[in-house]
């Protein structure tokens, strides 16, 4: 039985968008939720990295297509996403049991810096700042239809096609 979820995490892969056969939309993209561990033998801690396969239907999957599009939502980007959390078991192509764990998003924000990670401190392409930051919401895969944004977060309905972020609306 799906759970809600609320994780934050980095891209693992930029996003992909699919149409099912009756044509609608949806983006897919990975997140790896970096978590300390346990000490191991040597007293050293040991990171844990969890990887969610995230899902956005509808709208939510117009918007972040739009972002990732733009260069906004790229591999590597942090994201908090919120949404439906499904543990799917299955056997992977060696025999052996695995778990895919599912998110179907309902909410997917930009975490941190505006500027994109690398960059030493300077501006991409002489704009100050690499990204919006805000909330993207969205009807889940329910079926319960579009849901407008409502709240914190700017309309990304109004971002600029092309050049400076500054003429972003939040």
């Amino acid at each position: 039985m799906p759970a809600n979820i609320t994780i934050v995490g980095n891209l693992g892969r930029d996003p992909e968008t699919r149409y099912t056969p009756n044509g609608s939309m949806n983006v897919t993209f990975t997140v790896a939720v970096n978590q300390r561990g346990k000490r191991d033998a040597s007293g050293q801690q040991q990171d844990q990295t969890n990887w969610f396969r995230v899902t956005a239907w509808e709208r939510l999957a117009e918007q972040l297509d739009r972002m990732a599009q733009q260069g906004w939502l790229t591999k590597g980007r942090t994201v908090f996403v919120s949404g439906r959390f499904e543990a799917r078991e299955y056997t992977g192509n060696d025999g052996q049991p695995r778990t895919s764990l599912d998110i179907t998003a309902s909410e997917v924000s930009f975490v941190g810096s505006n500027r994109q990670e690398g960059e030493g401190g300077s501006s991409q392409g002489g704009q100050q700042g690499g990204y919006p930051s805000g909330s993207l919401q969205g009807a889940g895969q329910s079926g319960s239809g579009s849901r407008d944004q409502q709240g914190g977060g700017g309309n990304f309905d109004d971002l600029p096609d092309s050049g400076d972020v500054d003429d972003i609306p939040f």
